[in-house]
């Protein structure tokens, strides 16, 4: 490999630009590990500046992306292999193969930055030559470790702490162990709590000489530690780990993030573009926001003057309901604004269209007829949406193609929205008396005034029915009879619904016996007969349907590793990030959530995403700490936004706008600064409020030191969490810098002593 100099000349690979970067000059190039900056460095990393901007490159990139300049010419040597003959890496990459010209197909899943793999192995990326053993997918994929002789790390180090017998039956083996029933040396000390102690949960300590002798002159008298000193010691021990990994967690809910803003007027917030649509009662809006650049849709609802508008409380019930459902198929709504004239709701953009848009296309635009398997995709989603907000007491009542949008024109993403009929039920609620919908999707038994769940059952059966013949399953007479009127025609369509078996349509026999089946189920006039939504999603027109599973990749779990290390202040921001911002790859990421959503909740169970974890090859403790850092709302489960907020954690941070968006959550006045009650107004929340007023402030040094005013200031918010700053050591590639920064971060460093 090529050495580098400080002042050498250089070019430098921008995956930004997708090119090289001839202006580049190296600042630093130590040849051992050292500290630069405030930062540990290892040996071989180069400090460059170029057209791109300032950064570290560490030693295992430097061969991908950086090559020298020597006279006139360059170095071949760090050159990667090139995908053509004069083609620099990614430029003219072929779709599916390695962008470094080795004709195998790219690795799947997703990097930390939550970009696809453009490479087919990280040993061929370096461009040493060669590839890893499972290149290409021949290698078996990683299995379970065997922890099957392991304790749990959480319940065994809370069974230690709650035992006096439990604690002094462990202390006794680990100094059997150690070949000693007492009198502890500090060198017998080091080695009893670094090899033994924690053993049983397959965790090994560091100890250094200082931290040992500390521990005697604390603990021990005349120079050693008896068995009762030793306990004491481990007691201590046992729980810095405890805090360490488990903390006590700050919960944070994502319906708390959406609320009115103070300001009144949206513009002042949002640049408003072109009107997208426009209802009854309001209209559509493109807008963005000023500080985070984000694309959203702003839908401004005139307030009831007279006749013309909607209720305000109708208008809020609608936002809450938005707000308590966080789910990839469920529309997000961010935040809202009111003046006297109208509330402004801003929500996620949907490009797609209305799902009634693209039936249309075909059925009375002629446009080609879309594919099976969209009609199933489409159909899962909608199921999958409705099985959330049953199981969480929603039901939609209004279930219908023009409320179920496309995310965009070329994909079968979709997200239900309008739930201004939605009606929570109580938890012991079986029906509901409260009539409402469109007549063409009601179910027969809304008709009796006893609405329940699987009303909305039989509505995405109407939308099947929609999706294969662009009809409907039950109709009265079109256009209306001499001498009938609207009233008739709604008696007659009432009728049909409860008495008639839906109708036959030409186009049916063409489509596969599965979805017929499910068009039957769902139809199914019987509400004790009808299938519940999670019911339908098992039936076997999706499995015949069903796409290969997407792997949880290795930047994947990196992410969720490294997010596991945050202080619990960080992760209820990266949360309120995650909320806020549109993901990359978010297409990827759903389906690998989706995927391992077995019961179909809209949530992942604890018990299976250890499962999950476990197979994907990490140890139980980095198992048990991820599960308990996603849990944000202490519900059990990890949902959409938790598993995101995770995801997005490493590429959030290389993203200032959305981070100084973040702040200005809090900047109520916009001055750049903010307070410890701004925070707390945010989050310290109903029961969780006195927990969050007590941790609050040291939670708040991770910013850093307050002003003269007593605030923080924006720039101080930034810094901490740009990866250009702060905490970029933590999610960088190296071992030794990866090592050093989980300790600090997890605060595992401890009287001297790190967790191996």
């Amino acid at each position: 490999m090529t050495s580098y100099a400080k002042g050498d000349k250089v070019e430098v690979w921008s995956n930004s630009q997708k090119a090289w970067c001839t202006d580049g000059l190296v600042l630093e190039a130590p040849h051992i590990d050292c500290e630069i900056d405030g930062y540990a460095i290892p040996a071989g990393a180069v400090k460059v500046t170029s057209s791109a901007g300032t950064k570290w490159i560490l030693p295992d990139q430097v061969a991908e992306v950086l090559r020298k300049v020597q006279g006139d010419g360059l170095d071949p040597l760090p050159t990667p292999a090139l995908t053509g003959p004069s083609s620099p890496p990614g430029k003219e990459t072929r779709s599916g193969m390695c962008k470094m010209g080795c004709s195998r197909p790219v690795q799947p899943g997703l990097t930390r930055g939550m970009k696809a793999f453009d490479t087919c192995c990280k040993k061929c990326a370096q461009g040493k030559g060669g590839h890893d053993a499972n290149c290409g997918g021949s290698a078996a994929p990683l299995g379970r470790k065997d922890t099957s002789l392991l304790e749990d790390p959480r319940s065994w180090l809370n069974g230690l702490l709650s035992s006096e017998e439990t604690l002094n039956k462990h202390v006794s083996k680990v100094l059997a162990s150690a070949g000693k029933d007492g009198s502890l040396t500090a060198e017998l000390a080091k080695e009893a709590v670094s090899r033994h102690l924690l053993q049983p949960i397959g965790i090994t300590l560091q100890v250094n000489d200082r931290a040992a002798s500390e521990w005697v002159s604390t603990y021990g008298t005349g120079g050693v530690l008896d068995k009762a000193a030793f306990t004491k010691l481990a007691q201590v021990l046992i729980q810095d780990r405890l805090q360490a990994w488990f903390p006590e967690k700050l919960c944070a809910q994502i319906h708390n993030f959406v609320r009115k803003n103070p300001v009144a007027n949206v513009e002042s917030v949002y640049e408003v573009g072109r009107l997208l649509g426009e209802g009854s009662f309001g209209k559509v809006y493109d807008v963005k926001h000023r500080v985070s650049g984000e694309s959203r849709v702003c839908k401004k609802i005139a307030k009831l003057k007279g006749k013309i508008g909607m209720k305000v409380e109708e208008i809020l019930q609608e936002i809450e309901s938005m707000a308590m459902l966080d789910h990839p198929n469920v529309i997000k709504v961010y935040e809202y604004f009111e003046d006297k004239e109208s509330v402004s709701q801003i929500m996620e953009p949907c490009c797609g269209g209305e799902l009634q848009d693209k039936i249309n296309d075909v059925f009375q635009k002629g446009q080609p007829r879309y594919a099976e398997t969209f009609v199933c995709d489409v159909m899962k989603q909608t199921l999958r949406a409705l099985a959330f907000m049953h199981s969480h007491n929603f039901m939609h009542k209004d279930l219908k193609p023009q409320n179920i949008m496309l995310v965009s024109k070329d994909s079968s993403s979709i997200k239900v929205i309008d739930f201004g009929l939605a009606e929570l039920f109580e938890p012991d609620q079986k029906h509901s008396d409260a009539f409402g919908g469109t007549l063409l999707y009601m179910a027969p038994e809304v008709f009796k005034l006893k609405l329940e769940f699987k009303s909305d059952i039989w509505s995405a059966g109407v939308i099947l029915y929609n999706l294969l013949t662009g009809d409907y399953p039950f109709m009265a007479t079109w256009p209306l009879p001499k001498g009938k009127t609207m009233e008739w025609w709604q008696s007659e369509l009432t009728r049909s619904i409860q008495e008639d078996r839906f109708r036959d349509n030409k186009l049916l026999p063409s489509w596969s016996p599965e979805s017929l089946d499910l068009l039957r189920i769902t139809l199914e006039k019987d509400v004790r007969n009808r299938p519940e939504a999670a019911g339908c999603l098992e039936h076997p027109w999706f499995t015949k349907h069903e796409a290969a599973p997407p792997p949880l990749s290795v930047g994947v779990t990196q992410c969720l590793e490294a997010y596991a290390l945050q202080p619990e202040m960080k992760k209820a921001i990266f949360l309120l990030i995650a909320h806020m911002c549109t993901a990359p790859a978010l297409q990827e990421l759903r389906a690998i959530f989706t995927h391992f959503d077995v019961l179909n909740r809209g949530a992942l169970s604890l018990s299976h995403f250890r499962e999950v974890l476990f197979k994907s090859g990490m140890a139980s403790l980095q198992v048990e700490r991820i599960t308990h850092a996603l849990d944000q709302d202490k519900s059990g489960a990890v949902t959409w936004t938790e598993f995101l907020a995770a995801a997005l954690c490493v590429s959030v941070c290389r993203n200032r706008r959305l981070v100084e968006a973040a702040f200005s959550v809090f900047d109520k006045d916009g001055d750049g600064k903010v307070s410890l009650e701004d925070f707390s107004d945010y989050f310290a929340l109903g029961d969780e409020r006195e927990v969050w007023l007590r941790h609050l402030p040291r939670q708040l040094q991770i910013i850093g030191d307050k002003g003269p005013d007593g605030k923080y200031t924006k720039v101080a918010f930034s810094d901490r969490f740009v990866v250009s700053k702060r905490i970029g050591a933590r999610f960088l590639r190296s071992n030794l810098w990866s090592t050093l920064a989980n300790a600090w971060a997890s605060g595992s460093v401890f009287c001297g002593c790190t967790t191996s």
